[in-house]
């Protein structure tokens, strides 16, 4: 049996999990759908726990970690809490970036004091480390002028256990949008497009995450050598590729791609965007839990 992990607030947010399921049923393997904090679930029935939309777990990060120590020692969890941990903090991106990959040039600071103004009028997205679904994410776009409300907003952060990241805002991706690359098991299966969510104030009405213009796209060469190249560092760092990796990025000034962010916990797979992905996720979870 396998479980599908959800959270309550998620389920009917997941888009993913009806499409998922299906695959599932047409492949005949027994699933459910489980919320991560349901005290009521005895976890050892299932033979694989597959994270899907555990999208509250950044609000609750160490109740998270805790739970998925306790039930890993029951199954086998995918993605593993060994990697769990380390991308569920941001500051993963700066370890990437030392080891050779674009990425969205970052400072983490602890205080507004700290933050490098490298130009005039410097438009900046600052984020905590620990989010998700863009919670508690502003673009600034004159920093210097705004340094009231952001020491507020650093100071939030920092008292909520995480460290501020701030990144100059990149204006590409305004026309580009966001290339999101979905692989399981290693193997690219789709891509996405997602609109720029910053580009204008983001709708968080559903107290969850900013609502999100998603379609289909084709990811180029270069966008499908950076992935590549960011799930090889992954390997080596944990010696195996995940179940599934979501690969973000746009581009740079000069086009090529950088990254935004590596989604290893919980990503939406957005399986509507490609033919066949959901039959192509089902088989990649079969295949994990032979």
């Amino acid at each position: 049996m396998i479980g599908l992990v959800t959270a309550a607030v998620a389920r009917e947010l997941d888009t993913d999990l009806p499409l998922l399921g299906a695959a599932l049923e047409r492949a005949g393997t027994q699933f459910h759908f489980v919320d991560w904090h349901d005290a009521s679930v005895d976890w050892s029935q299932y033979s694989l726990l597959v994270l899907r939309s555990t999208w509250d777990y950044h609000l609750r990060r160490n109740e998270f970690l805790q739970w998925l120590q306790r039930v890993s020692q029951l199954t086998r969890v995918c993605n593993s809490m060994e990697v769990v941990e380390w991308n569920s903090d941001k500051k993963y991106l700066g370890e990437l970036s030392a080891a050779g990959v674009a990425v969205v040039p970052t400072q983490f600071v602890m205080s507004a004091t700290e933050i490098q103004i490298t130009k005039p009028a410097m438009d900046v997205v600052i984020k905590p480390s620990i989010s998700a679904g863009s919670h508690d994410t502003f673009r600034y776009r004159d920093v210097a002028q705004e340094m009231t409300a952001v020491t507020a907003h650093i100071a939030r952060i920092v008292e909520s256990g995480a460290t501020a990241m701030v990144q100059e805002y990149q204006h590409a991706i305004d026309g580009a949008g966001e290339t999101g690359l979905v692989y399981l098991n290693g193997v690219f299966s789709h891509a996405f497009r997602k609109g720029a969510i910053l580009q204008h104030r983001p709708d968080m009405s559903n107290g969850l995450y900013a609502a999100e213009d998603v379609g289909e796209r084709i990811a180029s060469g270069a966008e499908q050598e950076t992935a590549v190249q960011v799930l090889r560092c992954v390997e080596e760092k944990f010696g195996a590729m995940p179940l599934y990796a979501r690969v973000d990025l746009i581009p740079q000034n000069n086009g090529e791609p950088q990254l935004m962010e590596l989604e290893l916990v919980e990503p939406s797979f957005f399986l509507w965007a490609s033919a066949g992905a959901a039959d192509r996720a089902a088989q990649a979870i079969i295949a994990a839990n032979r």
